[in-house]
């Protein structure tokens, strides 16, 4: 039995199926992730938890299901996508405000991200034009989901370095040299590490 699409669970989490909500979810969690890891600046990300930030964006998507409207996967996505963006301006206002607070002249955190200036966010995007899917052809599965979804997931998946390799590269623009410095290793072996990650997105995602 074939698990049940985004679409059915939107209806039956509409229909007040808590079960199919936390479904729901759980199914965007890699998601909300991706694209929290990408909007947090690096200054922010020193004083949050990423987990902390997608746990607090996934009891917003609870609170406000019942808001939402849209009728397909692409509506759920830009309503994740906004939801997110909000929460860290919340973020990003509360911070500045607590360090102004704390010592005056004190360098300000970055400035709010603006996620609705953005289809998807930059660091998917970027992966997503770097793994050419182009040259292979999706299955039918896959060419009905958001890309970047599937994406999300499939990062998930990566053994920790190679993912955390691509994170760097790709979505934070770091060169190999720089993330062997912040890993301890050499270019040689971060730049293996970006190679097999890739090579293990393509996979995965030509697999769907």
């Amino acid at each position: 039995m074939s698990s049940p699409s985004p679409i059915e669970l939107m209806a039956r989490a509409r229909a007040g199926q808590q079960e199919a909500l936390g479904e729901l979810c759980a199914l965007y969690r890699n998601y909300l992730r991706l694209v929290v890891r990408t909007g947090l600046g690096p200054r922010l990300r020193e004083r949050v938890e990423l987990s902390d930030v997608v746990q607090e964006a996934l009891v917003e998507v609870v609170r406000q299901f019942p808001q939402f409207t849209g009728q397909n996967e692409a509506a759920l996505v830009g309503w994740l996508r906004k939801l997110v963006g909000q929460k860290l301006a919340d973020l990003g206002r509360y911070h500045n405000r607590a360090k102004r607070a704390g010592a005056t002249g004190a360098v300000p955190l970055d400035g709010p991200f603006d996620l609705a200036a953005h289809r998807d966010s930059e660091g998917g995007g970027r992966l997503l034009d770097v793994l050419a899917l182009s040259q292979t052809s999706p299955s039918e599965d896959a060419s009905r989901r958001e890309l970047t979804v599937l994406l999300a997931d499939a990062i998930a998946d990566l053994p920790e370095t190679e993912a955390e390799v691509l994170w760097l590269y790709h979505a934070d623009n770091l060169s190999f040299e720089a993330i062997g410095q912040q890993l301890g290793v050499s270019r040689k072996v971060v730049r293996g590490l970006w190679a097999r990650g890739l090579k293990s997105l393509k996979k995965r995602i030509d697999r769907v």
